[in-house]
């Protein structure tokens, strides 16, 4: 336990009673805290959007790193962005900084490390609000005065949010985010047909064990075109060499490209296709905030805990393989069967199926 901190365990059935007017009070200020990754960021705007919902009366702030920012630009729901420099190591980030010159009545922290946890300790919050293990880790709960626990395994990603709200007094009922996107160059999907389906074959270079195979893409880009379905390929930075072979098998594809596009222009192009076919990774979370039915391909992790949110009447597939070693939590494999063993057929499938329920 650190020097004058104190931890307060709350069971679930202690947590559900706490009095939200006291640990929230009307015209307060929340700082929200989710530094990474891309989808986990996502998942963390359903709580911003919670929040607003149930108390719209609110302040709220959102500590996030620097390599996501953009994301939050404008944000409709979120008052204030704080930016954690990630790459400044040699001087006091001055996200700690502006968090000692603001006072809040709660602090959430959605990340649960030694990096959010050390936020905790520098923000000036009368309630400081985190999840236990194994939501947590790294010894982050030793920064909250307020530890809220957690089944073991965790919940998803996104409920965990909703528990830290339902522990200060709020409904911690599920909403949809809300996400800011720009609308795409109309050159990008002119001319493609309505029904419009976006493959993103590629992961982050961490993540590159999730990866369907680049081959799969491209036939199954060659197979929804030759259904008379659009087919656009979108990429990040670094990417164009897994974008390549779909873009070669589908010629009346579109290239979207998100190091031109940013966060917010891709989103933009998946708010207007009907279907998203991603890996597990956080282009496949993107078309899920703005809407989009996905086909998500699971390999190693849990897509109980990592999968796309659904809101409203929309519904996405998981597409998975099973092993007998999944789900793992290696991060590499040199034969990742989780993945190799997904066919084409069964992808296709899945995309036809959920352009049935699109609207026309």
């Amino acid at each position: 336990m650190l020097h004058g901190m104190t931890e307060v365990t709350a069971s679930p059935r202690q947590a559900a009673a706490l009095p939200g007017e006291d640990l929230l009070p009307r015209g307060g200020r929340v700082l929200v805290i989710r530094l990474s990754a891309l989808g986990d960021v996502l998942f963390a705007l359903e709580t911003v959007a919670a929040i607003r919902r149930d108390r719209p009366d609110v302040t709220i702030d959102f500590l996030v790193e620097d390599r996501f920012v953009r994301l939050l630009d404008g944000h409709p729901e979120i008052d204030r962005v704080i930016v954690y420099p990630r790459t400044q190591r040699l001087r006091i980030p001055g996200s700690l900084l502006k968090l000692r010159r603001t006072r809040y009545d709660v602090a959430l922290d959605l990340h649960g490390i030694q990096k959010s946890a050390l936020h905790m300790l520098f923000c000036r919050a009368r309630t400081k609000v985190g999840p236990g293990a194994p939501a947590s880790r790294e010894g982050a709960a030793m920064s909250y005065n307020l530890t809220v626990p957690m089944p073991d395994p965790p919940p998803h990603r996104a409920a965990v949010g909703h528990k830290l709200l339902a522990a200060i007094g709020l409904p911690g009922t599920p909403c949809a985010p809300a996400l800011g996107t720009k609308a795409p160059p109309p050159e990008l999907l002119e001319g493609l047909p309505q029904r419009r389906v976006l493959l993103h074959p590629g992961t982050s270079s961490f993540a590159a064990f999730k990866r369907w195979p680049s081959e799969c893409f491209a036939a199954l880009a060659q197979r929804l075109e030759e259904r008379g379905v659009g087919v656009v390929i979108g990429f990040g930075p670094g990417e164009q060499d897994l974008a390549a072979p779909a873009l070669e098998a589908a010629p009346g594809s579109r290239a979207a490209d998100g190091a031109q596009l940013g966060l917010t222009g891709l989103a933009g192009v998946m708010r207007q296709c009907c279907v998203v076919v991603a890996a597990d990774t956080g282009p496949l979370h993107l078309g899920a905030a703005v809407g989009a039915r996905c086909v998500a391909l699971f390999g190693p992790k849990d897509h109980n805990r990592y999968g796309p949110r659904a809101h409203g009447d929309v519904r996405h597939e998981i597409i998975r393989h099973e092993v007998p070693c999944r789900p793992c939590r290696r991060r590499t494999c040199a034969s990742p069967q989780c993945v190799l063993g997904v066919s084409v057929s069964q992808v296709e499938q899945a995309v036809l199926r959920l352009l049935e329920d699109a609207p026309s």
